[in-house]
């Protein structure tokens, strides 16, 4: 399935982001709740995936990026899209890459537990606050990362 969304990486001015945390590891990956676009079984949508504090490519300082993704959530497979990074301060690179087919979701990893919350309305980490902000997202997320926590 390719990538047919619009190509943008920030949210209108005028939307108030909606980032629900659905999976942490070496990233936290949060979903852009108010940005999932959904026709029947398959939703198009992004990701805000949040870096370890301190995390640089080259000299620059990023807080992470955002993943465009396809969700077939009748057949459990994603499609990953372009990326686009998020230097810290918050300044948003050209979303970059092509599309990729669809492959199965893998039990288990942060594209089960984000295709569980757009798919299933699964809630994991209850007692984290939907972020309204990247800056927002990446101080939630940022101790949850260093601390390994647990849905």
């Amino acid at each position: 399935m390719l990538w047919t969304g619009p190509a943008r990486t920030q949210a209108p001015a005028q939307a108030q982001l909606e980032l629900r945390l659905a999976d942490v590891g070496r990233f936290a990956v949060f979903v852009d709740w108010g940005g999932v676009q959904r026709t029947g079984a398959t939703a198009r949508l992004r990701l805000l995936q949040v870096t370890e504090g301190g995390f640089t490519a080259g000299a620059q300082a990023y807080w992470g990026g955002w993943r465009h993704e396809v969700i077939d959530c009748q057949a459990r497979t994603i499609a990953h899209g372009p990326f686009a990074s998020i230097r810290a301060g918050g300044q948003e690179g050209p979303l970059t890459g092509d599309p990729r087919p669809a492959v199965p979701i893998p039990p288990g990893g942060a594209d089960d537990a984000v295709a569980r919350v757009v798919c299933d309305g699964w809630r994991p980490f209850a007692a984290v606050p939907v972020a309204t902000s990247v800056e927002q997202a990446v101080g939630l997320a940022r101790p949850l990362i260093e601390t390994g926590a647990e849905p």
